[in-house]
């Protein structure tokens, strides 16, 4: 293995967080004019240091937001709380002000739909808009106001309205003739599908948005679809495929876009959003959107259906669960504990994201003896190229189908295969990153830097920390381990579940959720915090903003010393509102390796290894901007079924591991996640092979390069070379018994990279 060199001056490598944070602390001290941008921050500092003073997790964050809320030089603050609702600011400047306690600050406080989606609802709600029943045509939209400015109706979500008109006076047949006016194929496609809706009842409706710009959550992918169509039926699934089919159009699917993959649509073709403007609506600040949005947009549809239903599962006590592709996890955690019946093994730890938008890039969870998302489908339904409702269930097909990318078409509904409802034992530690995961048995010690040193380690310690690190990863329900950078301490989140009901509680808590989104609004403060990149020269440590980042997410994850039972599904999704903020994210799978003892066994040394590298590469570029800003994390997972998962003949187990920096960072992103990329690839099994190592779909890897090429070439002629010509001949012989092609399946639902990907000889 390649061995690793540290940069001299950078603080990291010698001096642990509190010494950091001493250096920052001190150099504020002997310059009065960034202490003065800066009001307050050198005593909160020095108070966090001092042995004689407390400062707990919620005054940390109190006082540090203080710091850039009363500086006159900066304005991250008010920048970041402008883009709250009325009442998130409200709560956020009494928390901060110190004016009512955190018990009644967070009182009646609901985690509210994510900035980046207000964002999108901002765009929707700027652009013509109609909506299409099999009663008629209706305008939503509005034309331009007389400043040229595309945010029509002047609505913006954050009740400021720069741009604001009279939406009453504006009547919905005069702005229908408008629209016809100025945009007559517009007019003439919403008539098209309301003659395609004349033999169905009236609740079957189609929003449809003109030219609406796209942006997907990583704000890598972007486009402009001709129309951007939300249907609250199946039916109207149905017509909007059948208009496309008519015009040679193709039709892709999303959500909350909560993705970093060129998996969404094409230019000037159609996108249907699946996005729960039910839930988007669920706040204050949002009733400014019933004047665009129609009422039965507010409600749930048949798109997002909750029910078990008859059938055998595979496992005997099990149940099948249809769920719609609109339902979001949100929803489906609700309904499961509520119920208190059933439960999902395993999920993502976002709630904001929709059950058609996990599947399609075979998303995962965490713990080896569990497979992906998709593994869980034993019934598809979806709507064909022709706009005929299909379903598959053959659990041979449902091999390419559960996990198919929406190639196959619109899916509709998706069962499930759930457990009964179990209940988690959580105990969450920081432990030193030493011994949370000991270095591989070929690291030298003096590769690790200093600032991680533990002097009185032991042989045997570490020998016992391995035992340890092995057992939980092999046999633990749940494992999961964060690294914030130049952190001195892991984040351990390992439990295991218990079917003992009784003493279970809530989790995450009212003041728990209120203070998770605390910590996300600090997070957004400090990056956009322009000061800090003065305190960084000024103070001539480069580390210094990611210092004050880790220790502020550090300082907000919890540590038990008694486990805590809560429900499965609130475990699953332990923490809130992280779609607030805005990274960028790398992560590969990586196969477990047969031990040598016993083949039937994983060894961890590669997970072990590459778990280092991930750390090392980080200290190295600490003086180079620190391009990783947000955490190294890793979970342990079981192989999958699925054709076209990364998971995928990984018998022993995988090892899913990422890093992630913030969108401040975004500009020397890349060349770092390249050099962390190469590492993670470049390890062989015991024949001197190359591990078969690939990318999450739904993650960054399509602007990476590895060998000095692009990574989707080798994803393509190497890594998939053999599977997605499996993957397609069973799409094939699925459309053999439902009427299409492949050919058909590349005009209808493909979009420019799958083009090249799969149906390059189509």
């Amino acid at each position: 293995m390649a061995h690793h060199t540290h940069h001299p001056g950078s603080s990291c490598w010698d001096h642990n967080v509190d010494e950091r944070i001493g250096l920052i602390a001190d150099g504020l001290s002997h310059n009065d004019d960034i202490r003065k941008k800066l009001p307050g921050l050198r005593t909160l500092l020095n108070e966090y240091l001092s042995p004689d003073v407390t400062v707990e997790s919620t005054d940390f964050h109190k006082r540090l937001l203080r710091v850039f809320r009363e500086s006159e030089h900066d304005f991250a603050y008010q920048q970041c709380l402008d883009r709250l609702t009325s009442d998130e600011r409200d709560r956020v400047e009494k928390f901060v002000a110190d004016d009512k306690s955190l018990e009644d600050v967070s009182d009646g406080f609901d985690m509210c739909v994510s900035l980046g989606v207000r964002d999108h609802l901002q765009h929707l709600t700027g652009v013509p808009c109609l909506q299409v029943s099999s009663s008629g045509v209706q305008a939503l939209g509005f034309p331009p106001t007389t400043n040229g400015s595309n945010g029509a109706n002047g609505i913006h979500l954050n009740g400021h309205s720069p741009t604001q008109v009279d939406v009453a006076g504006l009547s919905g047949s005069s702005t229908l003739d408008w629209l016809k006016h100025q945009d007559g194929l517009f007019h003439a496609f919403a008539h098209k599908l309301k003659d395609m809706l004349l033999d169905h009842e009236d609740e079957h409706n189609v929003i449809v948005y003109k030219d609406a710009p796209f942006q997907n959550w990583g704000l890598v992918v972007d486009y402009t679809p001709q129309y951007t169509c939300i249907p609250n039926s199946v039916a109207g699934v149905q017509r909007i495929v059948k208009y496309a089919r008519d015009h040679d159009m193709s039709v892709r699917c999303a959500g909350f876009r909560h993705s970093w993959a060129p998996i969404f649509g094409r230019q000037g073709q159609i996108t249907i959003s699946l996005l729960s403007l039910a839930e988007a609506t669920k706040i204050p600040n949002f009733t400014a959107l019933s004047k665009v949005l129609p009422e039965w947009l507010l409600h749930k549809n048949e798109l997002q259906t909750l029910e078990v239903v008859s059938g055998t599962p595979r496992v005997k006590g099990n149940a099948l669960v249809r769920i719609g592709a609109s339902t979001t996890n949100e929803q489906l955690r609700r309904w499961c504990v509520k119920n208190n019946k059933y439960s999902y093994p395993l999920n993502v730890i976002m709630v904001e994201m929709t059950i058609g938008g996990t599947n399609a890039p075979i998303c995962h969870g965490a713990g080896r003896r569990h497979q992906t998302l998709s593994d869980l489908v034993r019934k598809v339904e979806y709507v064909d190229c022709n706009g005929k409702l299909q379903v598959v269930d053959d659990p041979r097909l449902l091999r390419a189908a559960a996990g198919c990318f929406g190639l196959m078409g619109v899916i509709t509904h998706l069962t499930l295969e759930f457990e009964p409802m179990s209940y988690a034992l959580m105990k969450p530690e920081k432990i030193p990153v030493l011994r949370a995961i000991p270095p591989p048995d070929d690291m030298r010690p003096d590769e690790i830097p200093p600032a991680l040193r533990l002097a009185d380690w032991t042989p045997e310690q570490r020998a016992a920390d391995i035992a340890k690190f092995e057992e939980v990863a092999t046999n633990g329900y749940y494992t999961e381990w964060f690294w914030f950078p130049y952190s001195d301490l892991c984040w351990v989140n390992c439990w295991d579940t218990t079917s003992d009901p009784s003493g279970t509680e809530d989790y995450p808590s009212n003041i728990q959720t209120f203070f998770m989104f605390i910590s996300q609004f600090t997070m957004n403060v400090l990056q956009n915090a322009t000061v800090l990149n003065e305190l960084i020269k000024t103070l001539h440590l480069d580390e210094a903003a990611v210092t004050l980042i880790s220790r502020a997410a550090m300082f907000a994850l919890p540590a038990w010393d008694e486990p805590v039972k809560t429900y499965l599904p609130d475990a699953l999704h332990f923490q809130r509102g992280i779609q607030n903020v805005r990274v960028l994210d790398v992560e590969v799978e990586i196969p477990l390796q047969p031990s040598k003892a016993d083949p039937t066994k994983p060894d961890y040394g590669v997970v072990r290894r590459a778990w280092w590298d991930a750390i090392l590469s980080c200290y190295e570029h600490s003086n180079k901007g620190c391009p990783q800003r947000m955490p190294l994390e890793m979970r342990i997972m079981g192989g999958s079924d699925i054709v076209m998962a990364p998971q995928k003949g990984n018998t022993l187990g995988t090892c899913a591991i990422e890093v992630l920096t913030l969108e401040a960072a975004r500009d020397m992103w890349v060349p770092y996640a390249e050099e962390v990329i190469g590492k993670w690839l470049s390890y062989r099994d015991k024949e001197g092979k190359r591990i078969n190592t690939r990318p999450h779909w739904a993650k960054q890897w399509h602007e990476i390069k590895v060998d000095g090429r692009p990574w989707v070439e080798k994803m393509k002629e190497e890594d998939y070379r053999v599977e997605k010509e499996e993957f397609k001949g069973l799409l094939a012989e699925i459309g053999k018994k439902h009427g299409w092609t492949l050919k058909d399946l590349k005009k209808r639902f493909s979009n420019d990279f799958f083009d090249a990907f799969y149906f390059d000889n189509i």
